[in-house]
């Protein structure tokens, strides 16, 4: 059954333990060459390995085809051959045809000396572009765009137009196999799909196979795997890993990757090779893939880029920049190697003498082929310490078989116990093979002491002056040998430093306990050291518990409740019974500011801390005890209030009289209206008076008329008028106002004026 696998990322991903240093495999599959080609542009490339050539034509535009070694090198011109295209080797490689659309002609060049030794005309107009040989043929597609066809030129250089009896759209690109056979295939894009023939090719005629549309949108190149069963056709919108059958054009099963790109080329033992910006070789089938190249980031894949050399050593692609132009040769050598990284795994950490497991996992990008469990080829460990500084070979590591999605490629594992002093490390040796290529790497496996964790348990809080229990937990990552003591260091107030309170010991289990009784109300901390004994390092942790204290008496007061602006209050705090401090300290916060302190200090033999302060605006004044060794912090806090003054004054009022023992304001109806001033000081922005009037009758005073509310003006003055025909006369009346401060924020208290009263006679006065 084919293994499954993910990238190598997921999979080490997936390994037991602490993975450590990752190696690549020694393989050589992604050595590459990047050569400029010292042409304007590319077309088409033909690998002619018994003479030690590549073949390289550059399409439109240029004269000649270009030709280097094996290696990209010794470049020289086959001169006289303008605006090349398709290029194919003769079954027998004596001979490279090279189509000429310019020229209505196909030119046959000696491989040996390199000149040309043919010329075949294809017919004015005929364009010949792509060339195939198949079946002892040589074939080529010819055409524009709206028509086209497929020729032949036989072997006494008879030329043959018209071989398919159907229509092409336009020229039609050819594909045979990698090596002589009688299979062929054509095609060309149409819209959104692209219309493929398969022929038998012999006798120097074609017999049609099969003829479909794929959905192909963007045909720039396609393939005949080596056993000519199958098309490959790669595509950007509409890549696919389908294989489609020669026979019937149908889908038949899937490569073992996508093909994808502008170039897809395939070598004689069927390894495929495809991509953009660079290209991945893979097998026909299976899953996963060989090697992977990628372009410098500004080139691009061209149409047909893509060759392989005959013994598939070596694969050669041509990058090109975003204008098509400077072509640039690349060589992947090895393609059909794949690298093999390996990967370490151990539980950690780990201890001098204690229990260890080394795994080790192989993987790659090619997965298993069917009926594999473990990778092909053997693994050789050899460990190292200071007992063996030159190694000793694990004889027997345990192999394990793949399991997914743990290990894809099995796994080795040595089992040991670490030196108590030193290192550890083990050097991996993979011998490679079939497509897998040899891997080494060392192995560092660190050995030191380790700390364990430690969990306290305590209460929260606890009485002064009675017993409390703390215990605590030592966990060790693995089985552990019991050592060392737990020490306990304490601090409350009276020791803010810290002091030694005792050592436990530390059971088999890793648990202890301490037990204390403590004098010193408050925040009691205690910190647990494990010194670690011989094997360990230490740890600490600890625990607070919030002992009791006795809530002292704290009383705050001021001389009066009430004041007006300017007038110093007299404030003073009382502190009852403490342990060990007699400090108050006194607060004031104006309405609408920030709390200042007023003053600070130890109380006097009665308890007493007395200051002083001017007010200007409502007060909160606070007192502060911050607590001792056995009695807790408390602050209490009293208001005062500021009382503006009210000023008032009636407007022409003509003389006054007495009515019993009452001052009256008279007024006479002559005068039409009375008026009324009142002025607060101070007020706020927002604040507001009241004035009632009120008549006296049956033996009472009643209200007549009110004004409520209303703001007064910026310099605290208020104005209120009635006029005087509206009072009875000879009868009597009062009036007074009243100042309310702003809802949120009042910054004084409220206040009322008083009572001024008057009366009203008719007429004049005489």
């Amino acid at each position: 059954m084919k293994l499954a696998r993910f990238s190598p990322p997921t999979a080490a991903a997936l390994l037991v333990g602490l993975t450590t240093v990752i190696g690549p495999g020694a393989v050589d599959s992604y050595a590459a060459s990047d050569i400029p080609l010292p042409i304007a542009h590319f077309a088409h490339m033909v690998v002619d390995a018994p003479h030690g050539h590549l073949f390289i034509s550059g399409g439109a535009g240029t004269d000649g085809i270009l030709v280097t070694d094996l290696d990209g090198g010794n470049p020289t011109m086959i001169s006289g051959e303008p605006g090349a295209t398709g290029l194919t080797l003769s079954d027998d490689g004596s001979a490279l045809y090279a189509a000429l659309p310019d020229q209505d002609a196909i030119a046959a060049i000696n491989t040996e000396n390199l000149t040309e030794s043919a010329r075949y005309g294809t017919g004015a107009g005929t364009h010949p572009d792509s060339l195939a040989v198949a079946g002892g043929t040589l074939w080529f597609g010819y055409g524009t765009a709206g028509v086209g066809g497929i020729g032949s030129v036989d072997g006494a250089g008879a030329v043959t137009l018209r071989q398919d009896s159907g229509s092409w759209a336009a020229a039609p690109m050819l594909a045979t196999t990698p090596t002589p056979s009688g299979v062929l295939a054509a095609a060309v894009q149409t819209g959104d799909t692209s219309a493929f023939v398969t022929y038998r090719a012999e006798g120097g005629a074609l017999t049609r196979q099969a003829a479909k549309a794929l959905p192909v949108p963007d045909l720039s190149d396609f393939a005949v795997t080596a056993d000519g069963l199958h098309l490959a056709v790669p595509s950007f919108q509409g890549a696919t890993a389908n294989r489609y059958r020669t026979s019937d054009l149908a889908v038949d099963g899937q490569f073992a990757m996508g093909v994808y790109g502008k170039a897809v080329a395939v070598a004689p033992d069927g390894t495929m090779a495809s991509g953009d910006r660079g290209f991945v070789t893979f097998p026909e089938t299976g899953e996963g893939y060989y090697t992977e190249y990628s372009y410098a980031r500004e080139l691009n894949s061209a149409a047909h880029d893509l060759a392989w050399a005959p013994d598939e050593s070596r694969v050669y692609g041509v990058a090109v920049d975003a204008s098509g132009g400077t072509p640039t040769l690349h060589i992947s050598r090895n393609p059909e190697i794949t690298p093999v990284t390996l990967y370490g795994s151990w539980t950690t950490p780990l201890a001098p003498g204690e229990a260890y497991s080394f795994v080790v996992s192989p993987d790659s990008t090619l997965s298993l082929s069917a009926g594999e469990s473990m990778i092909p080829g053997t693994v050789r460990i050899t460990r190292y310490d200071d007992a063996d500084p030159d190694g000793v070979l694990v004889p027997d590591p345990t192999a394990t078989p793949a399991r997914i999605p743990v290990s894809f490629f099995g796994s080795y594992r040595v089992d040991g116990t670490a030196p108590l002093t030193g290192q550890l490390s083990f050097r991996v040796e993979y011998s490679g093979s079939g497509h897998y290529g040899p891997a080494g790497r060392p192995f560092d496996i660190p050995v030191a002491k380790y700390a364990p964790t430690m969990a306290l348990t305590a209460p929260s809080s606890a009485d002064r002056a009675a017993p409390l229990t703390v215990t605590g937990h030592l966990t060790w990552p693995h089985a552990h040998v019991t050592t060392g003591a737990v020490h306990v260091v304490k601090t409350d107030l009276a020791h803010t430093s810290g002091y030694s309170v005792g050592t436990v010991a530390v059971g088999a289990d890793g648990s202890f306990a301490f037990h204390d009784t403590p004098q010193v109300g408050g925040a009691n901390t205690y910190a647990f050291t494990y010194d670690g004994g011989t094997s360990y390092l230490p740890v600490t942790a600890s625990a607070k518990v919030q002992v009791s204290r006795a809530t002292p008496t704290l009383s705050l007061a001021t001389d009066a409740k009430s004041y007006h602006s300017g007038a110093t209050v007299k404030v003073t705090a009382h502190l009852g019974t403490t342990y060990n401090s007699r400090s108050v300290t006194l607060y004031d916060q104006p309405a609408g500011k920030s709390r200042t302190q007023l003053k600070s200090g130890k109380v006097d033999a009665h308890g007493n801390l007395v200051a002083y302060y001017k007010i200007t605006r409502n007060t909160v004044f606070s007192a502060a005890f911050a607590g001792d060794y056995r009695y807790a912090p408390r602050t209490v806090t009293t208001s005062a209030t500021l009382t503006p003054t009210v000023r008032t004054e009636m407007q022409w009022p003509l003389s006054t009289t007495r009515i019993g023992s009452t001052t009256y304001q008279v007024f006479y109806k002559s005068e039409v209206n009375m008026g009324l001033n009142l002025q607060v000081t101070p007020h706020q922005s927002g604040g507001c008076t009241s004035v009632y009037l009120e008549h006296y009758y049956s033996g009472a005073w009643h209200q007549v008329t009110s004004q409520s509310c209303v703001p007064l003006y910026s310099d605290g003055w208020y104005g209120y008028g009635r006029a005087l025909k509206l009072f009875a006369s000879n009868d009597h009346y009062r009036i007074r106002g009243h100042y309310t401060p702003p809802a949120k924020g009042a910054q004084t208290g409220s206040v009322w004026s008083q009572w001024t009263y008057l009366t009203v006679r008719p007429g004049s006065p005489s």
